[in-house]
């Protein structure tokens, strides 16, 4: 009897465990649609870079799909003064010291260029963020030529730590 309430608490244990490591991981909600290309992440990370000027911060956001071998980069940069990542990110052109974006989308023998107006992110704290893209075009980096893009993402994305 004594051995089965062992096995039985080192069970829970171990459940219970598990259901911590649950609550690192990446929850992205995703509404983006690119060319017909209905984009569901299920992973979703972001670390620091090496930025291009000393008094610059760099962060990369890496959301994807890995199943259907989908990916959504986005790199952002901002002047190393700024607290959070929150900012309305301008696709350019821009100097060092402004908020900049960079946004491509890739997925099985495609290559889509996401471009517009701007990247309102909201940095909700706890690994948690906004995207909305205002007035975004995208373009088939392949047949250049533009395509449908709609939609925004939310939820928790996981922190890398830079090697």
């Amino acid at each position: 009897m004594k051995n089965i309430t062992l096995i039985l608490f080192l069970i829970l244990g171990l459940a219970t465990g598990c259901s911590s490591d649950e609550d690192d991981k990446a929850g992205v909600n995703s509404s983006i649609v690119i060319d017909g290309i209905n984009f569901k992440p299920n992973k979703a990370t972001y670390s620091y870079e090496e930025a291009s000027f000393e008094t610059q911060k760099r962060v990369r956001f890496v959301i994807n799909n890995e199943g259907k071998q989908e990916y959504l980069y986005i790199d952002i940069s901002f002047p190393a003064s700024q607290k959070n990542l929150t900012g309305e990110y301008s696709f350019g052109p821009g100097t060092a010291d402004e908020l900049l974006v960079m946004a491509e989308f890739y997925a099985p023998e495609k290559r889509y260029y996401i471009v517009g107006y701007s990247l309102k992110i909201t940095d909700k704290g706890d690994s948690n963020f906004d995207f909305e893209f205002v007035s975004p075009e995208a373009y088939d980096g392949i047949k250049n030529v533009k395509v449908p893009f709609e939609g925004e993402l939310h939820g928790k994305i996981v922190m890398e730590q830079t090697k």
